[in-house]
């Protein structure tokens, strides 16, 4: 080969992420959730080849850069390379944590306002000042880039390296002429619904061929709610004669599994559980707080929490104008600031205006959840009031880092020391973020007992209405990922829906399925003694007869229009997407995702046309067709 042929480039600066690009590639595919064997082979033969393409066609294009253009413009392009290289690392993290990679998670960050973008850092748990150092390090990654490439260059010019033009181009030509081939030969084989998970996984997320994802033939409109003017003449029409106005006590706990609710670790919510009302399944309509809150509070379907939003939604969550209008006082105490997606105006209308009392106890640096909590619940107990009042506590300690006060004796050791990264770090170390998770559990299930024994104390028991739910699940790698808000597993979405219901003497029709939707529904029904407000409230009363055995739950998205849902009967869980992302109320196609049993297990997809039979009277309920 003559000189003419040959080009000088820093090979062991290419070569050092070539090596951790296909370190990363291999953990990413081999780490994730077990599957079968075989497409994991498929995907991680195709990472390798995405991974040596990459790398030598951005080393070819620095080659003509440094050759043809002025100087600062290879300095440009080798820092734009180091951020590309760097974004494969945390991609790696993003996508075992939040099932999402780094630009999906950038494009989010970008489209959300200052105030949530600020509150989404304070709910990692990890301190400003940390998110400052990130972002100082952020800034000076194209000067770090530089000057790792310096030091590469003058080792990879002492010992030359003969590479050819003839070396590319085999490159170029083989390794997409090899994943071609291997596409047609191994793609068809692997299930459509595998595909969407593990692509994510690639370099860059899309083979040469896909699979034909499975769409349902007809296309679908989802029905829209009724306008807020509406609404609002319904409840004022409506004129209920009640003879006695129970005092209403609803704790919304952050993170809350239900599998967690066990004598050992909560043994004051476990006695609860079984002295009151809870059902067989119990389900969050989200995988994410705001979503959750929504359909709690409005007892409405989850998808529709952008609608009301974008609406500019005045008066506040429907359940809560309808106890105002019966003469109830509400009062709040959060540990939560409530500002996250401006969730204090959609729950309580512009300026608080459904509250007689609204208390927030924030928890930023130095103060802990833990702390707020505490603070909350007995703001409380000193506001208690004999009949006639609605209080709402939102309790934070069991959101992670998961918290409980100091001089708080813990029942579960060891535990980790407080950080992403110890989460993250090795499946070895996550018995220790679940102990904490259980400590702070046990410290929120302390101070309710409290606050049940200052109930019994003042004669308030008896009668009270008494609401605990989780807004979310919490994962702990049992589906392949951590924490929440990633995808809609079984842990992320049972959570405990746990009832008082006065004395609980009311009879209640068989059922199974309870959601966030139902338990205004319930409340107002116990009240009245009848649902008297079917027509705005889309939940249904736990003491009507079941007519919708369904449950709809979404995927977090941001600020934006939740796409990804599932529609679980008593039995099964059907997964399924809007084609169109951004305009899900346009009449369209629905992609299916999975169908799964109530503990996700994978179930045979029977024909396209019979998989939507068990879910039709969800469709009919959501869908015009």
């Amino acid at each position: 080969m003559d000189k003419k042929n040959h080009i000088d480039i820093n090979y062991i600066f290419f070569g050092i992420f070539l090596v951790i690009s296909i370190i990363i590639a291999s953990l990413e595919v081999l780490e994730i959730k077990p599957s079968p064997l075989y497409p994991k082979a498929f995907f991680l033969i195709y990472a390798y080849g995405q991974t040596i393409l990459e790398i030598f066609i951005l080393a070819l294009a620095g080659w003509f850069i440094k050759k043809k253009l002025p100087g600062f413009v290879y300095k440009i392009f080798l820092s734009l390379f180091f951020i590309l290289s760097i974004s494969h690392i945390i991609d790696f993290v993003m996508l075992k944590i939040m099932d999402m990679s780094f630009w999906e998670g950038l494009d989010l960050v970008l489209d959300e306002s200052l105030e949530n973008f600020i509150e989404m850092l304070h709910a990692t748990g990890i301190p400003f000042f940390a998110w400052i150092i990130f972002g100082i390090i952020a800034m000076f990654l194209p000067f770090i880039g530089l000057g790792i490439y310096k030091i590469c260059d003058k080792i990879s010019k002492k010992r030359k390296l003969p590479l050819h033009h003839d070396h590319f181009i085999q490159i170029f030509f083989c390794i997409p002429l090899a994943l071609l081939i291997w596409d047609f030969k191994a793609s068809s084989t692997i299930n459509p619904n595998l595909y969407a998970g593990l692509s994510r996984m690639l370099p860059w997320k899309i083979t040469f061929v896909q699979p034909n994802i499975l769409t349902i033939d007809q296309t679908m409109t989802l029905k829209k709610p009724m306008k807020e003017e509406d609404v609002l003449r319904i409840i004022d029409e409506k004129n209920p004669q009640i003879e006695k106005k129970p005092n209403i006590y609803i704790f919304v706990i952050e993170s809350l599994r239900n599998d967690f609710i066990t004598k050992d670790i909560a043994p004051n919510l476990f006695k609860f559980k079984n002295e009151n009302i809870s059902f067989e399944k119990s389900l969050a309509n989200a995988n994410a707080t705001p979503i959750s809150w929504f359909s709690l509070f409005y007892s409405d379907f989850p998808y529709l929490w952008k609608y009301y939003k974008d609406k500019n939604w005045q008066s506040g969550a429907v359940g809560l104008n309808i106890l105002k209008k019966m003469g109830y006082k509400i009062n709040v105490f959060s540990s939560p600031e409530l500002k996250y997606y401006a969730m204090k105006d959609l729950l309580f209308g512009k300026n608080n205006h459904l509250t007689n009392s609204f208390n927030l106890y924030p928890h930023y640096s130095p103060i802990e959840p833990c702390d707020s909590d505490k603070n909350a619940i007995f703001a409380m107990e000193k506001a208690l009031e004999t009949d006639q009042n609605v209080y709402i506590g939102f309790l934070d300690s069991t959101h992670f880092l998961y918290s409980w006060p100091k001089d708080f004796e813990i029942k579960f050791k060891p535990i980790a020391d407080v950080e992403y990264m110890n989460a993250y770090a090795s499946k070895d170390n996550i018995s220790l973020i679940i102990n904490r998770y259980k400590n702070s559990i046990n410290f929120v299930d302390s101070l309710l007992s409290s606050f049940f024994d200052k109930l019994k104390e003042k004669n308030l028991w008896d009668d009270s209405i008494i609401i605990v739910v989780g807004d979310h699940g919490e994962e702990f790698y049992e589906e392949g990922h951590l924490f929440h808000a990633s995808h809609l597993s079984a842990v992320q979405t049972n959570i405990p829906i746990l009832l008082k219901m006065g004395k609980n003497d009311r009879v209640i029709p068989k059922r199974k399925l309870i959601s966030h939707m139902n338990v205004f529904p319930s409340i107002l029904d116990y009240i009245i003694g009848k649902n008297l407000y079917g027509e705005i409230l889309s939940g249904e009363s736990i003491y009507e007869p079941q007519k919708f055995n369904y449950v709809v739950t979404t995927r977090y998205n941001g600020s934006r229009t939740p796409y990804e849902f599932f529609i679980h009967s008593e039995n099964e869980k059907l997964t399924l997407k809007f084609k169109n992302k951004k305009e899900i109320f346009k009449n369209q196609h629905l992609e299916i995702l999975s169908l799964k049993d109530g503990d996700d297990k994978e179930l045979n997809m029977p024909s396209k046309e019979k998989i939507l039979e068990p879910f039709e009277g969800a469709i009919d309920q959501i869908f015009n067709k």
